[in-house]
């Protein structure tokens, strides 16, 4: 049995999706023939969407890509200039997961820092400086790019406290700055601080556009005109204009109406799950400072662990599937990464609750 819309699942930022649901989603919407058509992504609804998280992310101009791995590409290529060193997180997504992209494609050397931690030290930025400016051949570095959740961390966010710090020190040292707020909204349900709090710190934000919004791909790239107005040519360089988006566009703007609240709903439905369900001596779920949406929760054995997942499944309630293909992420001994997302509003927590004892 797998999830669908009206199923409870613990896995993933939204809702379940599949190339049905996507369909029918596709053939729900308002007035098919009402959509604006797009040009290889340029105009029609794509610049109603691109208009739209422009003022989301409170930047002066928005390009839709298909993935985020683009749309990183792009901000740190853009923003790096003619210099080709840029620092980045060690467990960042476009480290870690990108098959050196930047490195390969565009020639810019992306220096890793902050072993298997979330963030590194302003002090870790200073002495690469330093390095750099008494090498034989002395590189400026372009800009710093940051990941905030942290999806290799556990869905870590950084800090408003670091991310002044680091943006003073930034600006005082000519540096641009990069977010690849790929869950943003994971995010600032959390921390309860507003989209625009995190966004003003960076030059270009990076937001996902499939992870939640129930769309098959896309991915918007926020920053200054001067930056953006321009980059729909870079992104035809890259074969990255797709002939036809409207549809998706649609897909993503009719799922992205009221999606805020009801992710912050969804966080504060799970936070209190979660809470009564560690009150019991049948479960605990560990809730970290800085976390996102993900937790972990701890089980005995697999055989418990299945026996449990099974019984959720039966009341329409779904658990990760321990055998499930991790990408890269290390998972403690006897723990499970269990996620918060708006198919928690699909029940009451009263009804998850009592299913959960149930087991």
């Amino acid at each position: 049995m797998k999830p669908d819309l009206s199923s409870v699942s613990f896995s993933g930022d939204g809702l379940p999706n599949s190339p049905k649901i996507i369909a029918d989603k596709i053939n729900n919407l308002d007035d098919l023939n009402t959509i604006k058509q797009d040009v290889y992504s340029v105009g029609g609804i794509v610049d109603d969407l691109e208009n739209k998280f422009s003022k989301i992310l409170n930047k002066e101009k928005s390009i839709f890509l298909p993935t985020g791995t683009m749309a990183n590409h792009f901000a740190i290529r853009e923003l790096s200039g003619s210099n080709s060193k840029a620092l980045v997180q060690e467990q960042s997504h476009i480290y870690q997961d990108s098959g050196d992209t930047l490195q390969t494609i565009s020639g810019i050397n992306l220096i890793p820092l902050g072993l298997n931690s979330s963030f590194f030290t302003i002090d870790e930025i200073k002495d690469i400086i330093h390095k750099n400016s008494i090498s034989r051949v002395p590189k400026n570095i372009g800009c710093i790019s940051l990941e905030s959740p942290v999806r290799r961390q556990k869905g870590q966010i950084l800090t408003i406290e670091y991310l002044q710090e680091l943006y003073d020190f930034a600006k005082e040292n000519n540096i641009k700055l990069h977010l690849d707020a790929a869950r943003l909204y994971m995010m600032t349900s959390a921390s309860k601080i507003p989209i625009h709090e995190y966004t003003k710190y960076f030059d270009t934000v990076y937001c996902s556009l499939w992870k939640y919004f129930g769309a098959p791909w896309g991915a918007i790239l926020a920053g200054d005109s001067k930056l953006i107005s321009n980059m729909f040519n870079t992104r035809r360089m890259f074969g990255g204009s797709i002939p036809n988006s409207s549809l998706n566009a649609a897909l993503i703007l009719s799922n992205l109406e009221g999606f805020e609240d009801k992710m912050n709903d969804s966080y504060d439905n799970g936070i209190k799950l979660f809470n009564e369900l560690n009150k019991t001596d049948k479960f605990n779920i560990l809730i970290r400072d800085n976390h996102s949406n993900v937790f972990e929760m701890e089980y005995k054995s697999t055989d418990e662990y299945s026996k449990l997942r099974n019984h959720l499944i039966n009341n329409d309630i779904y658990l990760p599937d321990l055998n499930a293909e991790n990408y890269g992420i290390i998972n403690n001994s006897n723990y499970v990464d269990i996620r918060i997302n708006i198919s928690i509003l699909n029940k009451s927590i009263k009804e998850i609750y009592n299913a959960f004892i149930g087991s």
